[in-house]
């Protein structure tokens, strides 16, 4: 009796085996990918389209979640804390502090695959982590002065551009407000939360010879050193100089991401910096503002292109992840359509190729509302957004949490907007980075 028992329970238990190894064969591979959701949501959309198709004929089992610009720095700084970290993300950030901490895959075989010689070298700078690559902006994104022509030949400023200094911008401002009832100058991001006031506080730091560390340690921190003291505070004169004489909107010091975007669709004001984000809007939305908006360079571009792609090592189809950035990247004709072009410009190709494709496009007329050619306008970026860090030139994590922490929209607020000593706020800075680089580097 006993023997049969014992064959009964044999037979129940190889049947469970033979189910659950059926069970697992038919299970598909996963990927978990966020994504930050720009402004332009035709790059998701492409995305979307190209991934979910591949991932069908794959037979894979693809999740994207599309998470908002202000949000996505701390919910993957949250999920790693946790380990719940997504296989992989698109166009998003942070990622210095991961590679430093040997959280990334290298992804130079990548890089090789699709042509390190069609790459502009700034941009694999920017995912350049001692000495390997972690991380492939998704695009450039120059910063470029969006200017409202009609207003511009009213107050009669229209001689002045492009602006070669920050004089003449003020000069222009000056004359702009009030060139029409309601109307500012110049909308200049002066909020505590969003990345468009700690970039446009970059454009000038950097125009003006800012830098923060020369080094990765705490001695390396250069912020309240000459010549860099006197660059901080120009920026601090410059801005408070527009807020306080009521060039830029009142409201400024409150604003976010979207918020200079809105008040120059709304025609509050004759002129802000940004990416192609708003001639997006304008395209998409406010047919009315094409023929009275032009797009310029900015007296001090940079490139805001720091979005990028990067796989955690913690995936368990790392092959998979990096099948798909191919998917994505690979067929960089079908890119620079998807996600450039049909996102009106807001970003410009990483590949040379597909610049150039552009320029030619450019050259015959296609892109009337750019008063350069973006292959040269790229050409004159001297220095990317955060992580980036300078005068070192390399991306570090104190940079990441510099700006990802807000620090630079307390800084600016504190010094523009509630009028403190300049001096004492860089020595509080000042400290606060060395602190920060002692943390992450040491002495």
């Amino acid at each position: 009796m006993f023997w049969k028992k014992w064959m009964l329970l044999t037979l129940v238990l190889v049947g469970v085996i033979l189910v659950g190894s059926i069970v697992l064969a038919q299970e598909k591979p996963k990927l978990n990918i966020w994504g930050r959701a720009s402004f332009a949501p035709a790059q998701a959309y492409w995305v979307n389209s190209v991934l979910y198709e591949w991932a069908q004929e794959k037979g894979i089992d693809v999740k994207i979640t599309w998470i908002p610009v202000g949000d996505i720095a701390a919910k993957v700084v949250t999920a790693v804390a946790s380990g719940t970290e997504p296989d992989m993300v698109i166009g998003g950030m942070p990622y210095t502090k991961f590679a430093e901490s040997g959280l990334l895959l290298p992804l130079d075989d990548v890089v090789d695959q699709l042509g390190r010689d069609d790459f502009f070298e700034v941009i694999l700078q920017m995912g350049t982590i001692n000495g390997k690559i972690y991380a492939i902006p998704m695009g450039w994104e120059i910063t470029w002065l969006h200017i409202r022509k009609d207003l511009f030949e009213k107050a009669g400023v229209m001689d002045l551009l492009p602006f070669d200094n920050e004089e003449e911008v003020v000069q222009a401002a000056e004359k702009l407000t009030g060139v029409e009832e309601g109307v500012y100058g110049i909308g200049l991001p002066l909020g505590g939360t969003g990345y468009d006031c700690a970039w446009t506080f970059l454009l000038y730091w950097y125009g003006f010879g800012g830098g923060m560390m020369t080094e990765r340690s705490s001695k390396g921190v250069v912020f309240g050193q000459e010549p860099y003291r006197s660059a901080t505070k120009r920026v601090f004169a410059f801005f408070k100089d527009i807020y306080e004489r009521g060039l830029t909107p009142p409201d400024s010091g409150e604003w976010v991401d979207i918020s200079n975007n809105l008040a120059f669709l709304d025609g509050r004001v004759a002129m802000t910096s940004n990416p192609m984000s708003i001639w997006y809007a304008i395209m998409t939305g406010k047919p009315e503002l094409v023929p009275k908006t032009l797009i310029v360079p900015d007296a001090f571009p940079i490139n805001l292109g720091q979005e990028s792609n990067f796989i955690f090592k913690s995936t368990k189809n790392p092959d998979l992840a990096k099948e798909a950035l191919m998917v994505i990247l690979g067929d960089k004709e079908k890119y620079r359509q998807g996600w450039c072009e049909q996102s009106q410009l807001y970003n410009l190709p990483i590949f040379k190729s597909q610049m150039q494709v552009l320029s030619e496009n450019w050259k015959q007329g296609k892109y009337p509302v750019m008063l350069m050619d973006p292959y040269e306008a790229a050409m004159r970026i001297q220095f990317d957004e955060w992580p980036m860090t300078y005068p070192l030139g390399e991306a570090t994590s104190v940079m990441e949490d510099f700006e990802n922490g807000w620090m630079i929209n307390d800084m600016v607020i504190r010094a523009v907007v509630r009028g403190e000593d300049p001096d004492k706020l860089i020595d509080e800075y000042d400290a606060k980075l060395k602190e920060m680089a002692k943390e992450n580097y040491g002495e």
